[in-house]
């Protein structure tokens, strides 16, 4: 997928860098982005659709609805391959997330992550784009 990048510098866990024009477009971008890095989402079919919601200020906006998106992984194996944002501000988000459940038969398995964390967690605007950074606990 190149509408991101992996951070490489940490050893025991995992990462991603997003660039985004909007603020929007960053949240469901990194939130694919973990998804991606959990199974190739190119592969989920937009078969269901599940709405998350988060109040929480920036960064912790970021990590916490990524945090949301793993719960619904964990509880209904649900994988986004899509997201569409409802409604967006700096210190609350609701997205409509579209995908499938994931399926060990079909689905290739990558990376097992329990958690976004707080550490070194980035959310800003340099000039005309959003840069998120995100180190996943695995």
């Amino acid at each position: 997928m190149s509408f991101y990048e992996t951070i490489d510098r940490i050893t025991a866990d995992a990462g991603i860098r997003v660039c985004a024009k909007s603020l929007e477009e960053l949240l469901c971008k990194s939130i694919l982005a973990t998804f991606n890095e959990i199974t190739p989402i190119e592969s989920i079919p937009p078969t269901e659709e599940k709405v998350i919601e988060v109040n929480s200020e920036l960064p912790f906006l970021l990590a916490d609805l990524i945090n949301e998106s793993i719960v619904l992984h964990e509880a209904e194996l649900f994988v986004a391959s899509k997201c569409e944002p409802l409604e967006v501000r700096e210190d609350y988000a609701r997205l409509k997330l579209i995908g499938d459940r994931f399926d060990p038969q079909k689905n290739e398995p990558k990376l097992v992550i329990k958690a976004a964390t707080y550490h070194d967690l980035k959310v800003e605007k340099q000039g005309d784009l959003w840069i998120a950074e995100v180190i996943f606990d695995i």
